[in-house]
C-alpha cells in the first residue's frame, strides 16, 4: 500500500475512546498516520475515555516518531481524558515532552 504523505491532518474521534471500540480507533490513527505526516487528534471534551485509549494514543505516538511523523493533540487533555492520565499516573514527574504533548504546557 503506497502512501501519500501531505502534511498536517486533523482526526476528529469518535466520542467513545473506550476499549469496546479500540481497534477501530486504531485503525482510524494508523490510516491517518499513513497518509499525513502530522496527525492532529481532535478530541471532544465530552469523550468517554478509559485506559486502551491513553495506551493507543502512545503506542501511536512512538510509531509516528519512528518514521519521523508526529501525532498531536488538537486541545490539552480535559474531561474523562485528564481523569485518566491521573487516575493512571501519566501526570506524575512528567517530562516536558509528555507535558506539552498531553497539557500543552510549554517546555522549559
Amino acid at each position: 500500500m503506497s502512501s501519500t504523505l501531505s502534511g498536517d491532518a486533523p482526526l476528529t474521534l469518535p466520542a467513545s475512546l473506550t476499549i469496546k471500540n479500540i481497534l477501530a480507533i486504531q485503525e482510524m490513527i494508523l490510516e491517518a498516520l499513513n497518509k499525513n505526516t502530522t496527525t492532529i487528534l481532535d478530541i471532544g471534551e465530552e469523550a468517554q475515555v478509559d485506559l486502551s485509549f491513553v495506551q493507543l494514543v502512545t503506542a501511536a505516538r512512538k510509531h509516528a516518531e519512528s518514521g519521523a511523523g508526529r501525532v498531536l493533540l488538537a486541545r490539552p487533555a480535559a474531561g474523562d481524558l485528564y481523569d485518566v492520565l491521573k487516575r493512571g499516573g501519566f501526570l506524575d514527574e512528567m517530562t516536558p515532552d509528555t507535558a506539552h504533548f498531553w497539557l500543552h504546557q510549554e517546555k522549559n
